[in-house]
C-alpha cells in the first residue's frame, strides 16, 4: 500500500526539530509502516522562507514544505497579538503547499493519513478529495477547534470554543466532513471533538500510541544503592499547562531528603530559577533536552502532572514502555494512557493537595509493591501499546 503521511513536524538530520509528542508519534508510525512492507511518503511544514527539501530516512521519504504564511510558529519568537491573529486566518483560509497537489499526482497515494496540519491546512483534504484518494485524520491536539491547539486559557480548560476560536477555525471545522475517517489518540479527544459536530460524516474509531521506538525495552530498577532516596521525574515541555509548577510546589512540600526531582525539556527562560524558588530552594535537576532513555534511566517514577486536557501524553507511554510506574493527573487521555488498573497513581489536580497526596503515597512503600507486580503489568501494558495496534 502507498501511504501520505502529512504532520506539521518530522524530525530528519535535516530538520530535527522536536516540539512533543505527537511528530515522534508519526515517525514511529511511518518506520513502522515500512517496515511492514508500505511505500511511505511524509510531508511535513517548514519555515516560508526555507526551500523545499527531501530526504530518505529509514526507508521513509520526507519532504519539508515551506509554508505558505506569514512566519514560522516553531522558532520560538514572540509576535504580537495582531501578528498571531492574522497568521492563524491564513492557516485557516490558506493553500496548501504545491508538494501536496505534486505527490499525490506523482505518488498515487492509496491513502493520505493526516495529523496535526499548522502549516500545511485542512485543504490538503480537499485535494486528496480530487485525485479519489481516502483521508484518514488522527486526532492528537485540539488544532481542529483552537488555534492554540491547547483548548486551555488563562489557566482552565475550555468548555466550548470562544469567539476568538470559533472564527479562527471556522473552516477546518467544516472541513472536517471531508475526511472518510477521523482516529481518536484517546477516547476523551474523541468524544470532545465528536460533541461538537465535528466529523459528521467519517467512521470513528479510537486508536492509542505505539512505543516510541521498536527497540524499547523495559529498564531494570534504578541502583539507589548509593543514594536512597526516590527520584521523581517530568519530561516535557516547561510551561504552565503542564502542571511543572504545581509539580515544583509540591515535592517542595515533602519531607526533607525523602525524595529528589529531575526535570528534562525545555521551557521560558528563567524557568529554573522559578521552579526553584517554587519548591522553597529545594534541589532540581535539570537535564535540558536530552535522549527518553537518558532520562528514564535516572528516574524512579515518572510524574505527568497536565492541567490541561492532553489528549495522549507520549511521557506516559514511554515510562511505562521503560518500567517507569507513572503519577498522572486524571486530565485528557493520561488516564486512558496508564492502563487498567493504572501502572501507577491517578489524582485530580483540581484538588488542591492531590498531586502531594499521590507523591506521598509512592513514599509510603508504593514503589516495591509496583516493582514486585512489574512483570505481569509490562507484558500486558506492552501488548496494547505495540506496533501491531
Amino acid at each position: 500500500m502507498r501511504i501520505l503521511l502529512l504532520n506539521a513536524l518530522y524530525p530528519t538530520p535535516m530538520h530535527p526539530k522536536v516540539v512533543g509528542g505527537a511528530e515522534r508519534s508519526v515517525r514511529n508510525l511511518a518506520e513502522a509502516l515500512v517496515a511492514h512492507g508500505h511505500d511511505v511518503e511524509v510531508i511535513r511544514a517548514a519555515a516560508p522562507s526555507g526551500v523545499l527539501t527531501r530526504e530518505v530516512v529509514n526507508g521513509v521519504v520526507v519532504y519539508a514544505a515551506p509554508s505558505k504564511n506569514l512566519y514560522w510558529p516553531f522558532d520560538g519568537k514572540e509576535r504580537s497579538p495582531w501578528l498571531k491573529f492574522l497568521w492563524h486566518l491564513i492557516d485557516d483560509w490558506g493553500c496548501a503547499p504545491p508538494i501536496v497537489t505534486e505527490r499525490l499526482r506523482e505518488f498515487k497515494p492509496d491513502v493520505m493519513h493526516t495529523n496535526t496540519l499548522t502549516g500545511l491546512t485542512t485543504n490538503v483534504w480537499s485535494l486528496a478529495k480530487r485525485f479519489n484518494v481516502r483521508v484518514v485524520h488522527t486526532l492528537r491536539d485540539y488544532y481542529l477547534i483552537c488555534p492554540r491547539s491547547k483548548y486551555y486559557k488563562n489557566g482552565s480548560n475550555c468548555d466550548g470554543p470562544c469567539k476568538d476560536c470559533s472564527l479562527l477555525t471556522s473552516r477546518r471545522r467544516q472541513k472536517t466532513r471531508v475526511p472518510d475517517a477521523v482516529v481518536g489518540n484517546s477516547l476523551a479527544t474523541l468524544n470532545l471533538h465528536t460533541a461538537l459536530g465535528l466529523f459528521g460524516g467519517a467512521r470513528i474509531r479510537t486508536a492509542i500510541g505505539s512505543l516510541e521506538e521498536s527497540g524499547a525495552r523495559p529498564l531494570p530498577p534504578r541502583d539507589r544503592s548509593g543514594d536512597s532516596k526516590l527520584l521523581f521525574g517530568y519530561i516535557g515541555r516547561v510551561t504552565e499547562e503542564k502542571g511543572v509548577e504545581q509539580l515544583a510546589k509540591a515535592y517542595g512540600l515533602l519531607p526533607q531528603g525523602s525524595a529528589g526531582l529531575v526535570i528534562a525539556g525545555e521551557g521560558d527562560a528563567g524557568v529554573q530559577d522559578r521552579l526553584m524558588r517554587l519548591s522553597g530552594g529545594r534541589e532540581i535537576n535539570f537535564m535540558g533536552f536530552v535522549p527518553p532513555r537518558e532520562f528514564y534511566e535516572a528516574v524512579d517514577i515518572v510524574v505527568a502532572p497536565s492541567l490541561w486536557h492532553e489528549p495522549l501524553p507520549r511521557s506516559v507511554i514511554d515510562a511505562i514502555s521503560y518500567a517507569r510506574p507513572v503519577i498522572g493527573s486524571n486530565r485528557g487521555g493520561t488516564p486512558e494512557a496508564m492502563g487498567e488498573p493504572p501502572y501507577g497513581w491517578i489524582y485530580d489536580p483540581s484538588e488542591e493537595d492531590g498531586l502531594l497526596k499521590a507523591l506521598e503515597a509512592s513514599l509510603a512503600g508504593g514503589l516495591p509493591v509496583l516493582e514486585r507486580k512489574r512483570e505481569d503489568n509490562l507484558l500486558s501494558y506492552l501488548r496494547v501499546y505495540s506496533d501491531e495496534q
